[in-house]
């Protein structure tokens, strides 16, 4: 059924040729029928492959597309809060550019959403992934839980933020970090959080990016930054 929600969605793409216009198609045709406006924002963040060629083509070809390119890598943080600096929408949402998940993941969420509410999405059933990063996904769940006595599935599915609310969290992750702490900080301000599971589908080519050592060594640079700022605001008497 469709329903007026004007939504944005942010692209983040670096060197993904292959996956790209496959995975702008699967927006268009799949979210477009049941919203009232999408707006696609792709992010090609410094790419030395065909992708920021694809993103141009894309964007004449569609008036619902935007383009923001890095000139150098800065990392898929800044390639979600550059988008959400020009997104127009009432809801923001980002979208794996190496369309590891379907974009039917969203349609379940459409109808969940409020001008309060985040609506996220974590993964059941079989999971294709390797056990090294199904180890690592549970660990890293596990540890940000504990660390901030949150109880949620999972922190990096696709979410859909209020712009409202996602614009007035004060982010300061570079790397993949970025949403968790989009959660984190949203939880901690007493925001509601719907979470919604959904089958891991898997990337059809290339590899992923998140367990790549810089990936790994800029989470853990965030992490960093993430617990002292929480350390400073807590002495101040403001909850992160």
């Amino acid at each position: 059924m469709k329903n007026n929600t004007h939504i944005s969605v942010c692209v983040p793409a670096y060197n993904e040729a292959a996956t790209l216009e496959d995975a702008v198609r699967d927006l268009l045709q799949t979210i477009s029928p049941h919203v009232g406006d999408l707006e696609i924002i792709i992010v090609d963040d410094g790419s030395y492959d065909a992708t920021a060629e694809i993103a141009a083509r894309l964007q004449k070809k569609h008036s619902q597309i935007k383009v923001i390119t890095h000139k150098i890598n800065h990392g898929i943080g800044a390639c979600y809060r550059d988008a959400l600096r020009i997104a127009a929408g009432d809801y923001f949402a980002w979208f794996p550019a190496d369309h590891e998940d379907p974009a039917e993941e969203f349609l379940p969420c459409l109808d969940l959403l409020a001008s309060d509410t985040i609506v996220t999405c974590h993964h059941r059933g079989f999971d294709r992934r390797s056990r090294l990063r199904r180890g690592m996904s549970i660990f890293y769940t596990g540890l940000l839980n504990k660390i901030f006595k949150i109880n949620l599935q999972y922190y990096n599915g696709m979410t859909i933020f209020p712009i409202k609310i996602v614009k007035s969290l004060p982010l300061v992750s570079d790397g993949f970090l970025m949403f968790s702490e989009n959660l984190v900080r949203a939880i901690k301000q007493n925001h509601r959080v719907i979470e919604v599971a959904f089958p891991l589908k898997g990337r059809k080519a290339g590899k992923s990016k998140i367990y790549s050592f810089s990936s790994l060594w800029q989470m853990s640079k965030d992490a960093a930054r993430i617990l002292l700022q929480a350390k400073l605001d807590n002495s101040s008497g403001y909850k992160m």
